[in-house]
């Protein structure tokens, strides 16, 4: 099965050896990727765990669960990607539907990077042009 982060990979060598836990993410990119795959897998404890412990607190898990459960994921689209040291950026587009409607949540998303490995920071969604 394709991994559902676009790479054309199979999943178990793709992102399913960052959700196993047999590998790190070796990039705030691959992290991201990994992250949307995990949305579509329904990999809960795996965004919990990629999240930083300092804004932890600010993602409400139920309502991620809640719509992860709902959303059937169409494809992601990387729009632009940067590490700077301990500091990532990724923009990015991720096509879903529900209840048979589509969308595009568009967002830039930035990481961090401690003791090696990348965490998910924050996400701030970009509004669509008209």
């Amino acid at each position: 099965m394709k991994c559902p982060c676009g790479s054309e990979k199979n999943y178990l060598e793709c992102c399913g050896v960052y959700h196993s836990g047999k590998e790190k993410a070796p990039t705030a990119e691959a992290l991201m990727r990994s992250r949307y795959s995990a949305f579509a897998k329904n990999q809960m404890d795996y965004l919990k765990n990629t999240t930083d412990p300092q804004t932890l607190q600010d993602i409400d898990e139920e309502a991620n669960q809640e719509w992860a459960e709902r959303a059937k994921f169409l494809k992601l689209e990387v729009i632009k990607s940067e590490e700077k040291g301990t500091k990532g950026t990724v923009e990015f587009k991720a096509y879903y539907s529900v209840d048979d409607e589509e969308y595009i949540h568009h967002e830039v998303s930035t990481f961090r990077k401690q003791a090696g490995e990348w965490f998910f920071k924050s996400g701030k969604v970009k509004e669509a042009k008209v």
